[in-house]
């Protein structure tokens, strides 16, 4: 019995001896080995190419490789690295430019009268007089002399009086280029704000005559305000004449009230800085033919600064 085993172990022995040779000798060989697989061991095919097989290695960045002879990438891994660098070159792309449009937008100056005038020439600037509740936004720099921050308006050329009879029957809106609260914003910035305003007349009654209240302009919040341009006492039927005593008749306070035939004028500034700009005129006694009126509307002018 003890014979027989050994004979056997011989036998074995001798065998694998052969098989081990035969995958030195012959790399390349297939044999039959067991792997497993998603259903358990099954038998398959492997190429013996004369080295041990090595683990795969996990995929690049990613959570789960697939093995193998040589690592592949996982499956659902995460993006590779030159996705990952295109995409966080188009983040600091972006940041770089919101930065850029908050620093243009800091250095923006509130008016005309704080940029420098010696090396700038007059026109179109961006400025913005409150960074924290307006929008920055263009105005006109008049570098000629003081230094004015100039808004225009739509109603800028002298402007026939539409014929027409009963008070305040011609009408007027006056629209500006930028928002309201963009030009109070340059009101309250600046020290002083002024807007040029004239009548011109045949015959046809400004602002107080057998009835009154012919004639109006509105303030921003569209008050109708009763004096008019020049007049500094800001009190109500009052022209620049009427302050000075040069009306063309002595008891009236302006000269297109004295409803004459020949043609006059009032006019002047408007510098109340509570109650521009302009937004409407409104105009009567102007019945063609005989009666006639034209308006002018300067644009609003600032200086200076409020501090």
């Amino acid at each position: 019995m003890i014979r027989f085993i050994s004979v056997v172990l011989i036998i074995f022995a001798y065998g694998r001896s052969q098989v081990t040779e035969n995958e030195e000798n012959c790399p390349g060989s297939t044999v039959n080995n067991y792997i497993l697989g998603p259903d358990g061991y099954t038998m398959q095919p492997t190429v013996y190419t004369g080295e041990s097989p090595k683990q795969g290695k996990p995929g690049k960045r990613g959570t789960q490789g697939e093995p193998g002879l040589k690592g592949n990438k996982g499956t659902r891994g995460e993006p590779g690295q030159a996705d990952n660098t295109a995409e966080e070159l188009q983040m600091l792309k972006d940041e770089v430019a919101e930065m850029k449009t908050k620093l243009e937008f800091y250095l923006t100056p509130p008016s005309c009268d704080y940029i420098n005038r010696t090396e700038k020439t007059s026109g179109t600037y961006v400025i913005s007089p409150d960074l924290w509740t307006v929008q920055p936004f263009s105005v006109y720099c008049n570098f000629t002399g003081e230094t004015e921050t100039i808004i225009e308006h739509d109603s800028m050329n002298e402007i026939q009086v539409t014929s027409c009879e009963p008070n305040k029957c011609y009408k007027r809106q006056i629209r500006y280029n930028v928002a309201m609260e963009q030009i109070v914003a340059l009101i309250q910035r600046s020290s002083e704000c002024r807007q040029f305003i004239k009548y011109r007349c045949i015959d046809s009654v400004l602002l107080y005559g057998s009835q009154s209240d012919r004639g109006a302009w509105l303030s921003r919040d569209g008050t109708h305000m009763k004096y008019w341009g020049g007049a500094t006492s800001q009190r109500n039927d009052y022209c620049a004449c009427g302050e000075t005593g040069t009306c063309v008749n002595s008891n009236l306070k302006c000269n297109c009230d004295a409803n004459s035939q020949t043609e006059t004028a009032d006019e002047g500034f408007l510098t109340d800085k509570d109650t521009l700009p302009v937004t409407g005129l409104q105009f009567g006694d102007a019945t063609a033919p005989g009666e006639y009126g034209w308006h002018t509307l300067g644009p609003l002018i600032c200086t200076g600064r409020s501090e």
